[in-house]
């Protein structure tokens, strides 16, 4: 009795291998699908350490920077083109450097209006609250043109529009798949993205993507810098728009910027958290 109990579990196990051998995978196509006026909230949340050497001196400068941003569709082309527009609805900056702390907050741009440090910040990034970065991506979420660098001009904050949307295949893919991407968020800057994507899980209407890659370049914002670096994280997306919902991304770079005809070795390391709703 025993061994025939034995033999119909081993013909059940055997069937079941059988039959998840020949079962195709589910698969999915991952692209973005939006509607003209469509409207998002988004929250990133960054903190940053920066070492720098300069002139014989080393420096760590402590950043947490949380911007609230509002995203909306402009129009979507014939092609799948998607032109949205993101306005920086507010600002919340806080620097330590040595020792001297700094805090803006642009809901309170007259806080601190004696501090020279404090309004020199401000100079910077009240433009971006003044004014809207517009960025065109194809449907699978390639960059085709944005203003960013218009917008914030020198600063080191950079928003959803610069290389933070995942960029899909232009086939289906399943649990368990990889695809790779090269990309240049900026047109305006040459430095580029290449990243490796990979399909954890899908979730009812949430796709599971983890990311890692490599950052390269020798020009950020139109000042020179050799610039070098690591990228990796884990994102959810929305399967029916393809919109990002949720992420954390950790990116490491070490770069060279030249001032005054002076080389600055710089390492920023950085750990980046997005909301969406």
């Amino acid at each position: 009795m025993k061994k025939k109990l034995f033999s119909h579990a081993l013909l059940l196990l055997v069937f079941s291998m059988i039959f998840l051998a020949f079962t195709p995978k589910k698969t999915i196509r991952l692209k973005y699908d939006f509607n003209s006026g469509d409207k998002f909230k988004l929250e990133i949340r960054t903190q940053q350490n920066i070492s720098m050497n300069m002139g014989g001196q080393s420096m760590v400068i402590k950043q947490n920077i949380t911007l609230n941003q509002s995203a909306e569709i402009l129009s979507v082309s014939d092609e799948g083109n998607t032109n949205f527009e993101i306005s920086y609805d507010r600002i919340r900056f806080n620097q330590n450097a040595m020792g001297m702390e700094v805090n803006w907050d642009s809901d309170q741009p007259d806080a601190g209006k004696d501090d020279i440090m404090v309004q020199q910040i401000s100079a910077q990034m009240q433009q971006a609250i003044d004014k809207k970065v517009n960025a065109t991506i194809d449907e699978f979420g390639n960059p085709i043109a944005n203003n960013n660098s218009e917008v914030m001009g020198s600063t080191n904050v950079s928003g959803f529009e610069m290389g933070m949307l995942i960029v899909f295949p232009d086939y289906e893919v399943g649990q368990g798949d990889s695809w790779e991407v090269s990309t240049q968020p900026d047109p305006n800057s040459d430095f580029v993205i290449n990243s490796v994507y990979t399909l954890d899980e899908i979730k009812g209407k949430v796709a599971i993507i983890s990311y890692e890659g490599t950052i390269t370049g020798s020009e950020m914002n139109g000042t020179e810098a050799k610039l070098s670096g690591n990228i990796s994280g884990k994102a959810e997306i929305s399967t029916k728009t393809g919109w990002l919902e949720k992420a954390t991304t950790m990116q490491t770079l070490e770069m060279e910027m030249q001032q005054q005809g002076q080389t600055i070795p710089m390492t920023m390391s950085s750990v980046i958290e997005l909301e969406s709703n």
